[in-house]
């Protein structure tokens, strides 16, 4: 980076506008990993915004369907969901699934979203997470799972465009025509890994997430009861917190936090003499 205070150079906006915007690599991505807390957020008065990278087409099992019309009905449940949780606006940015690449079009595409919204925090896939699996000498039994190529492509295009692009004003000069100035993110919470460092407690909000799923009527069955799939999930996170941490929740989400920008502390005003 060069120098911030050489003729000419463009400061970097630190104030966010949003207070997180979630970015996931299917629709259904944001609900699962961060829905909770999205939700909670919301209802607290915050703006979230969901951001959806591919356009969902190969996420079913009905091969005789459209593409076309997939995709538009995956949007529609990811805007019910989205309505649902309360999150202000949702972004669909139409990469194909199951080929998402870390590329100069999408790293662009990201810069823009968060140049345009000004998240203070933004959530994404932990792309050092290439797989999940028990240890098969506690658990012989049990069996993992590969994490899915386009959760490990969104991490690494989001972390990508985070550093240097967001904050680099020579970086996309196109985008200042159009009044998107280099932004500062406070905070990167990585979903869906295995070093969680943070809990919250999403007590109040968890039935809500299991409402948004829902939404997703191409994904679960009638029979699927998420509500009940999600809360356990949420009850065994909590357990981990308080194991972890000394954390006493019902309900949790959990996230690997980074932080990349604190706020300077307000500069106390020296009190004004009175004669």
């Amino acid at each position: 980076m060069g120098d911030r205070n050489a003729p000419g150079a463009m400061q970097v906006i630190t104030t966010p506008d949003y207070e997180a915007m979630v970015i996931g690599a299917h629709p259904d991505d944001d609900d699962f990993g961060a829905a909770a807390t999205s939700a909670l957020w919301a209802k607290q008065g915050k703006k979230i915004v969901f951001v959806v990278m591919t356009d969902g087409t190969e996420g079913g099992e009905a091969p005789g369907v459209p593409d076309p019309e997939f995709m538009l009905t995956r949007e529609q449940e990811q805007r019910m969901a989205a309505e649902t949780l309360g999150v202000q606006a949702v972004e669909f940015l139409r990469f194909p699934d199951g080929h998402l690449v870390n590329s100069e079009a999408a790293r662009k595409a990201v810069v823009r979203l968060i140049r345009q919204y000004r998240p203070r925090v933004v959530f994404t896939h932990d792309p050092t997470q290439h797989f999940f699996a028990p240890d098969p000498n506690e658990q012989p039994n049990a069996t993992g799972y590969l994490n899915h190529p386009d959760h490990r492509a969104t991490g690494n295009i989001v972390v990508d465009a985070l550093f240097p692009a967001i904050g680099n004003p020579r970086a996309y000069r196109e985008l200042l025509a159009e009044d998107l100035l280099p932004y500062k993110v406070h905070e990167v919470y990585f979903f869906f890994t295995g070093q969680d460092n943070t809990y919250i407690d999403v007590s109040e909000t968890i039935e809500t997430k299991g409402k948004a799923l829902l939404c997703h009527a191409t994904q679960f069955g009638p029979e699927a009861d998420m509500v009940a799939r999600i809360r356990e999930r949420a009850a065994d996170v909590a357990k981990e917190a308080k194991k972890k941490l000394g954390l006493d929740m019902q309900y949790a989400e959990s996230f690997r936090r980074v932080k990349l920008y604190v706020p300077p502390e307000p500069k106390e005003e020296a009190p004004t003499e009175i004669k």
